[in-house]
């Protein structure tokens, strides 16, 4: 009776191990696979009290991986008629823990999940979601190289408040300008 008691003692423990074992090699190769540069187009929908709005945007983001289980990057959201006029900048931190990607956005003090997604090496899309009832949608794909020189060192870049009321400066980066720094100003 002990012997068998043991026996499936042990073997509860080897499956346990094998599956925590299986996520953390999952965790680690979608870790993988984000890291690097994204492109695409964010869609939200939320239903407020006049109905079912919504709104779609340009985004970029990169990802770049400081250990085996996620990093740091920023993310740029942009007006595609106007993407250096016109845009929304944060630096991000990021996870993968139990199949879920969280993403912290510390210059909006703000977090999302990612749980219902799909990703390989070319393409990444699913739904975030940021604790509220809206559902946001994305649809990225894999770019080799982004130049973030013109977000960083442009002409929009670092300017100081006083300069042009249309930015939005946090740490002495502009973070926002154009609509994207209008709608923050409006909150």
């Amino acid at each position: 009776m002990m012997k068998r008691l043991y026996t499936y003692m042990v073997m509860a423990v080897v499956a346990l191990s094998a599956t925590v074992l299986t996520a953390c090699n999952r965790d680690a190769e979608e870790a993988n696979t984000l890291n690097g540069q994204w492109t695409g187009y964010i869609s939200t929908y939320y239903e407020d009290r006049w109905g079912l709005t919504g709104e779609d945007y340009r985004t970029t983001i990169c990802f770049v991986q400081r250990d085996m289980y996620g990093g740091t990057g920023y993310e740029v959201d942009y007006d595609v008629r106007d993407p250096y006029g016109s845009y929304y900048y944060s630096p991000i931190r990021w996870s993968v823990n139990n199949g879920v990607i969280n993403i912290y956005y510390s210059y909006d003090d703000y977090y999302v999940e990612i749980s219902r997604y799909t990703l390989n090496s070319n393409a990444f899309s699913g739904y975030m979601y940021d604790g509220t009832r809206r559902d946001i949608y994305f649809s990225l794909s894999y770019v080799g190289n982004v130049d973030w020189d013109r977000y960083r060192n442009g002409p929009n870049w670092r300017r100081s408040a006083a300069t042009d009321s249309d930015d939005v400066v946090v740490n002495g980066e502009s973070v926002a300008r154009g609509a994207f720094a209008r709608a923050i100003l409006q909150r």
